[in-house]
């Protein structure tokens, strides 16, 4: 009755701000565990009013306890009515919930799949490249370093699979080693991950986390997330990247319409780089910079001209990896490189 008096819209300040909170805190340390809901469900209420840090704090600490209101926490770091939004902590969350859903830990209370949460951390990603995600060169050495890594690993288990593992009764003995935490129901839980890590200042390496968490799982979905990666590099301005990866979906995707979404986005961009360098051209007095920019805007011309001729051999190529036994499919790929011998 009196935590009411908070909510009142005539409550004065003195009263709604640092005493609220004091009085909220007293009474999570005064009442027995079994009746903290009923000052949580108010606590949260009022610190979503409250906004900025107040919301962050009360609901870090209430996450601890209950993890089910990450996804509406997400959101609320997220929130434009934010004073200060936070998306690294927000992805760092929607990652972490997205690995948990695919590990079977994890259920969404909105009924979202551990594929929905992962797109709802790319959409993040694509809307604060700068904030969450590394450069071109930071990646670069990260891919150079995971690389490195998972080479050790596969050399560490190739060691020791010829090992005999001490048994009894069938169940392995753990000999040696430091001790493996385990979750409620026995089994071990997953290792520490800075990209999981809300409270880490650490940007992710946005290829790996797609590679290894979205194309290798969700195969059904390259597309998106082909397209999800290059939107990323193009929101940084690294066009050059962007147009790898764009390479790189309609080289390795297996279905018609995985391709279609690559190549419709590819095309895309393409136009949208042609039509800003004109309008860029448009507004330019320096006869040097005149030049060089028509001799750029050829080349980009040239490659959009080439990568719409290219359509159907893509596409060609497509269909082909997806069945390499496809008579038809070589027979068309003959047709399309017609009098070209060296190709036929």
């Amino acid at each position: 009755m009196y935590i009411s008096v908070f909510f009142h819209p005539q409550c004065p300040s003195p009263l709604s701000h640092t005493h609220a909170r004091r009085t909220f805190d007293r009474a999570l340390r005064t009442l027995p565990p079994s009746l903290h809901s009923r000052i949580w469900i108010h606590y949260l209420l009022w610190a979503e009013r409250k906004g900025g840090e107040t919301t962050v704090f009360v609901y870090r600490r209430y996450l601890v306890i209950d993890p089910s209101l990450t996804e509406r926490f997400t959101r609320l770091l997220l929130s434009p009515t934010n004073s200060a939004p936070r998306p690294l902590e927000a992805a760092k969350l929607l990652l972490a919930l997205a690995r948990k859903a695919a590990r079977g830990e994890y259920s969404s209370p909105e009924s979202k799949s551990p594929y929905q949460l992962l797109e709802d951390w790319i959409e993040v990603v694509e809307k604060y490249p700068e904030e969450v995600g590394l450069g071109v060169e930071e990646t670069l050495e990260s891919n150079v370093a995971i690389a490195k890594e998972d080479l050790e690993a596969e050399a560490s288990i190739a060691e020791h699979s010829t090992e005999i593992p001490a048994s009894k009764s069938g169940q392995l003995i753990r000999m040696a080693g430091p001790a493996v935490p385990v979750t409620a129901d026995g089994k071990p839980t997953a290792p520490y991950s800075e990209d999981e890590d809300p409270a880490s200042p650490k940007k992710f390496n946005i290829e790996s986390i797609i590679r290894k968490d979205g194309l290798a799982v969700y195969k059904d979905q390259a597309g998106r997330l082909w397209t999800g990666l290059a939107t990323y590099w193009i929101k940084r301005g690294e066009f050059g990247r962007a147009k790898d990866i764009f390479e790189q979906g309609t080289k390795s995707v297996l279905t018609i319409r995985d391709f279609t979404q690559i190549f419709d986005a590819y095309a895309e961009f393409d136009e949208s780089l042609i039509s800003a360098m004109m309008e860029a051209l448009e507004g330019e007095e320096d006869e040097e910079e005149i030049a060089e920019t028509e001799k750029e805007l050829d080349l980009r011309m040239k490659d959009f001209e080439a990568l719409t001729d290219r359509r159907p051999f893509l596409l060609n190529d497509v269909l082909i990896r997806r069945n390499p036994n496809d008579v038809q499919e070589w027979e068309k790929r003959v047709a399309l490189w017609g009098d070209n011998d060296e190709e036929v």
